[in-house]
């Protein structure tokens, strides 16, 4: 019975994550994993996807109706669609590797690993690159500050546990 006793005296209490990290960690992991699989049917398709957005633009085929009902209106609608896929398929292909990468930084972090919070926080800062390079410099538009800023809330919330609970 003593040898027990020792024993459980022995063994180390694991680290309680905390609400905070939990519900980030879940936030993050409905991101990445939703915005992976968008990416992932994005590229995977990318040549349909184009060929029924011209079609769109044009107002062949199924949306020949649509098109004659709904004018210029239409039309402006349909270059919008057609224009979000004029970045190339090399783009979703990365942003879908980067959304995997950023999946295994919180799975790490939900595990209390210290390591999770860098593979995250490279992952996201190279997805903020990735969509200046490809769509702001291709498409245009302005500077995404949204997004600059939910990324920055988060890894600033992230590394609020870095030092407290991570090992």
């Amino acid at each position: 019975m003593e040898y027990q006793e020792d024993y459980d005296l022995e063994q180390e209490t694991p680290e309680k994550r905390p609400e905070m990290l939990t519900v980030l960690c879940i936030l993050s992991f409905i991101n990445a994993v939703y915005n992976g699989i968008v990416n992932f049917v994005s590229f995977a398709f990318y040549d349909t996807i184009v060929s029924l957005f011209d079609q769109m633009k044009n107002g062949e085929g199924v949306y020949a109706d649509l098109s004659e009902q709904l004018g210029d209106s239409w039309a402006e609608m349909a270059e919008t669609a057609a224009f979000t896929f004029s970045v190339g398929s090399g783009y979703y292909f990365i942003e879908m590797l980067l959304f995997i990468a950023s999946f295994i930084g919180v799975l790490m972090m939900w595990r209390l690993q210290k390591k999770g919070f860098h593979v995250y926080t490279i992952s996201q800062i190279l997805m903020l690159i990735t969509t200046s390079v490809f769509v702001v410099s291709k498409v245009g538009g302005g500077f995404p500050f949204v997004t600059v800023l939910l990324t920055a809330l988060f890894v600033m919330m992230y590394f609020s546990h870095y030092k407290k609970v991570m090992k």
